[in-house]
């Protein structure tokens, strides 16, 4: 059983990794979407260059030019506000990441736990098979394997989220490409939502998966 749940993390620890690489790849891109947009330099010297000649005055006889006139300052350049539509995705996108580091930063804790628990057991004798089931007894008491069910959960939510964010992304670039991108999601998740829940209605089935045991 140990030896199983070890293989297991094994394998969730480097989708895990792989996969927060990637949204942190995309993550780096989208979180300039948040920050306001600078004034364009060229109209900030535009209007300086306005507000000094409105400052100009013509005094006759002898047509001469000062600015002696009081400078009126211009109003401040509004900053273009951050679209909801960035907020969306960038909401996705971390939270995704989020949960898949969470995936990775349990499962190594786990490993940690399960590390200790065959520390110091192995052998035949009477001794080392009390000690052995005292660990599993506590193991089941504290739900150690509920623990472990719940990494899978967390890198399919974090999918889940980036693709949603994916959605977000293309709905507002081309509702074409959106539209075959959210076909493709869609039949993706509904394949992993009804191979998750067939189990539970019908015990024959065979696409057992820890969030159905």
């Amino acid at each position: 059983m140990v030896k199983r749940w070890k293989e297991e993390i094994d394998t969730l620890l480097v989708y895990a990794g792989l996969f927060s690489a990637i949204l942190t790849a995309f993550n780096v891109q989208s979180y300039i979407l948040l920050q306001p947009s600078s004034p364009d330099p060229t109209l900030a010297v535009l209007q300086q260059i306005s507000l000094q000649l409105n400052s100009f005055s013509v005094n006759p006889p002898g047509a001469l030019v000062n600015s002696t006139h009081p400078v009126t300052p211009f109003a401040p350049i509004p900053t273009a506000p951050v679209e909801a539509w960035a907020v969306w995705l960038n909401s996705l996108w971390f939270s995704a990441l989020i949960c898949s580091l969470a995936s990775a930063s349990i499962g190594i804790l786990v490993k940690q736990w399960l590390h200790e628990y065959e520390a110091g057991i192995s052998g035949t004798s009477v001794e080392i098979a009390r000690l052995r089931q005292y660990r599993l007894n506590h193991l089941e008491k504290w739900r150690v394997a509920e623990i472990i069910a719940i990494l899978p959960v967390l890198l399919q939510v974090s999918l889940a989220l980036f693709l949603a964010g994916i959605l977000v992304l293309l709905w507002h670039l081309h509702p074409t490409v959106a539209s075959v991108a959210s076909t493709l999601i869609s039949l993706l998740l509904s394949f992993v939502v009804v191979t998750t829940v067939m189990p539970v209605f019908w015990r024959d089935c065979c696409y057992l998966s820890p969030p159905t045991y």
